[in-house]
């Protein structure tokens, strides 16, 4: 199966790239429709595979003396306001918006993956967290920023899940299947968290990205047709690299960086 977390890049790690052996693959993406109810469930972001283990480290993942952990001070409770969004379901997307924390949750009807597209404004003093259950991928903050995430990639996820938000202001979120991302083709370029669903014949794809700050990082998680096309990647310093990407796929990009993907080959 996957980590029950996953952690950011820390100290000089260029672009490193793990192949995912996941136990499923994502439905082909495609121009000429992609397939909104896949028959197999969506791929693991994660470099470990076997249901019955569940390792809480990445293998190349080295701390370091001064490396925070980042998921330390996570809640353990969920907000007291609940806003339910409803069901999450092929061509039919879940809304939801409120002022002040919340934990939003909503009901994935299918197997698919939920983009979360989250606006919290400036989003000052925000963070956004998958709800900690025996079945998250990432039991720490999904973003801190107004930009998109990627929720459960697990082949056997409740279809019940929750999003934690901690924050003063006001805020909205767009849950939707990774299938109805639309596809994009050739090359992208932005700054902040997205998921990008990209079309094509491509076999690699140049990425370049420049961190927004100090503390900033790339993490990159890229799924292809077949698990083994598909790619974890990530740095913490500035980079220009080439990586293996078999096209089409599913990019999910978490940073506050500013970047750029362009398919080659």
């Amino acid at each position: 199966m996957i980590p029950s977390r996953t952690r950011p890049p820390r100290g000089r790690a260029t672009a490193l790239v793990v192949a995912l052996t996941a136990a499923a693959t994502l439905a082909a993406c495609s121009t000429a429709g992609p397939d909104p109810e896949p028959s197999t469930p969506p791929p693991s972001a994660s470099t470990a595979t076997d249901a019955t283990e569940a390792p809480t480290e990445d293998p190349t993942d080295e701390p370091t003396e001064d490396a925070a952990d980042p998921l330390a001070d996570r809640p353990t409770e969920p907000p007291a306001q609940a806003v339910d969004a409803g069901t999450v379901a092929a061509g039919a997307p879940a809304t939801a918006s409120g002022t002040g924390s919340a934990a939003v949750t909503f009901v994935r009807d299918g197997e698919f993956a939920v983009v979360v597209h989250l606006d919290c404004g400036d989003c000052a003093q925000t963070r956004a967290f998958m709800a900690p259950t025996e079945v998250t991928p990432y039991p720490g903050t999904l973003g801190e920023a107004t930009g998109s995430y990627l929720m459960d990639v697990f082949e056997d996820s409740d279809p019940r899940q929750s999003i934690w938000l901690e924050t003063t202001g006001d805020w909205s979120v767009r849950l939707e299947s990774w299938n109805d991302l639309p596809p994009v083709t050739g090359a992208q370029q932005g700054t902040g968290s997205t998921v990008l669903r990209l079309d094509g014949t491509a076999t690699s794809a140049e990425v370049s990205w420049t961190p927004a700050g100090q503390g900033d990082s790339f993490q990159g998680r890229y799924f292809g047709v077949t698990r083994e096309a598909s790619r974890m990647f990530g740095d913490s310093e500035a980079f220009t690299e080439t990586i293996d990407l078999a096209l089409p796929g599913v990019l999910a990009v978490k940073t506050a960086g500013t970047w750029s993907v362009t398919p080659q080959g």
